[in-house]
């Protein structure tokens, strides 16, 4: 038994990456290819006769791709225009690497200009948009007028947005 996990665990190597990429056209998306082709690896691990199967390569590709077409059949939605399934309802709905790191850059940019603020406006801010208080709530818990609270989020607002459009 042990041969056959070993022989297994070579097969799986030398194969992953062109698996890999065969699912990924296939599925559209690099994270759920990834799942399926190790879903594959476990379900031919999970056999007996292993030693038995005489392409394993082969047999490890139809077990990937009938998990591939059981995935898309299982999240597609058919729709009633003439193309039959349209490409978006494939995609992956996870954003891409570049997005991510697009948005921890903003965010970090964002948390900078926050910190400029000037220290009543900055506190307004805060208490409005990170604790969600009301500007009533907010008036009264600093002893000012929802008037101020409202103009100091504004100025907040308009500050920010000036500084994160001109970066």
């Amino acid at each position: 038994m042990k041969t056959a996990i070993a022989l297994l665990e070579t097969t799986f190597i030398e194969n992953h990456g062109t698996l890999l990429q065969l699912l990924k056209r296939y599925i559209g998306c690099s994270d759920t290819a990834e799942e399926l082709v190790q879903e594959a690896y476990l379900r031919v691990m999970q056999l007996d006769t292993v030693n038995e199967i005489t392409n394993l390569p082969g047999y490890l590709f139809r077990v990937a791709m009938n998990l591939a077409k059981d995935h898309v059949r299982r999240n597609s939605f058919i729709e009633s225009d003439s193309s039959g399934l349209l490409d978006d309802q494939l995609a992956c709905t996870q954003p891409t690497p570049d997005t991510v790191m697009q948005a921890q850059q903003e965010l970090v940019m964002l948390q900078q200009l926050i910190s400029e603020l000037p220290p009543q406006c900055q506190r307004i801010f805060l208490l409005c948009k990170i604790q969600h208080l009301s500007h009533a709530e907010i008036a009264e818990q600093l002893n000012i007028s929802p008037r101020t609270v409202e103009k100091q989020i504004g100025k907040a607002l308009k500050i920010l947005r000036d500084r994160m459009f001109s970066q």
